[in-house]
């Protein structure tokens, strides 16, 4: 394996590796499909225990796809690693490590000297191995290629192409209109007139947007407004 830099790594423990084609990561890879609740950075885990998965889970609370969410962290495109305060979702208690343990829990199946197999991520945060070591888990395997594989460009470019295809504004005008006019055509989204896929309303409070009339996100004054609001039409 190639020499990589973890932003973390517990004294005495290391990430073991194996390949997408394992059995166990395959069924990791599933749990991403079925159990992840973020869909912005999906991560599939499960438990295997005298050679067999016991325990399946995701990350984002393991709710499963179809959430809609916006991530404060992507609109404000905090770097790798931070701000995980600043999004309920994605905080270290919803990452798939703790989900693990809590399903393994409400099942009754002891995770001590289990190994778990995870898909979706190359490295695991401080609070999420402590869970992982607390819990008597042996070892967590990644993807032999994971540190490439699942970087957060390569993860972003699949998951952040928006499902919309127009919005219509309400209230913009001047140079910030043109400004999120050219931010969202990067994106492919046509601001319309009438009803469009989503539609954002310039208000005192801020940008206000709304997906199916609901709303989902509210970009703050100031200078940025136009890249954040690109940011949250983004990831519907």
């Amino acid at each position: 394996m190639p020499n990589i830099e973890y932003p973390y790594m517990p004294e005495g423990h290391q990430l073991k590796y194996a390949s997408v084609d394992d059995p166990f990561m395959i069924e990791a890879a599933k749990a991403r499909e079925e159990c992840a609740g973020d869909q912005l950075y999906p991560v599939g885990i499960v438990l295997v225990k005298d050679g067999v998965v016991v325990v399946r889970a995701g990350n984002g609370f393991n709710r499963g796809p179809g959430q809609v969410h916006v991530c404060p962290r992507i609109v404000l495109e905090c770097p790798s690693g931070t701000g995980y305060d600043l999004c309920t979702l994605h905080d270290a208690p919803g990452h798939s490590e703790p989900m693990l343990i809590e399903e393994a829990r409400a099942l009754g199946i002891d995770p001590t000297g289990a190994d778990a197999y995870m898909y979706g991520h190359w490295w695991t945060c401080e609070p999420c191995w402590k869970s992982l070591i607390d819990a008597g888990v042996r070892d967590l395997y990644v993807t032999d290629d994971a540190h490439e594989r699942f970087s957060r460009d390569k993860v972003y470019a699949q998951t952040l192409s928006p499902s919309i295809k127009t919005v219509s504004l309400d209230g913009f005008e001047g140079e910030l209109l043109k400004d999120i006019v050219r931010e969202l055509g990067e994106l492919g989204i046509e601001v319309v007139d009438g009803e469009g896929d989503a539609h954002c309303v310039l208000t005192q409070v801020g940008a206000k947007c709304f997906l199916a009339g609901e709303p989902v996100y509210t970009v703050d004054h100031g200078d940025a407004m136009a890249r954040q609001l690109r940011n949250v039409l983004r990831q519907l």
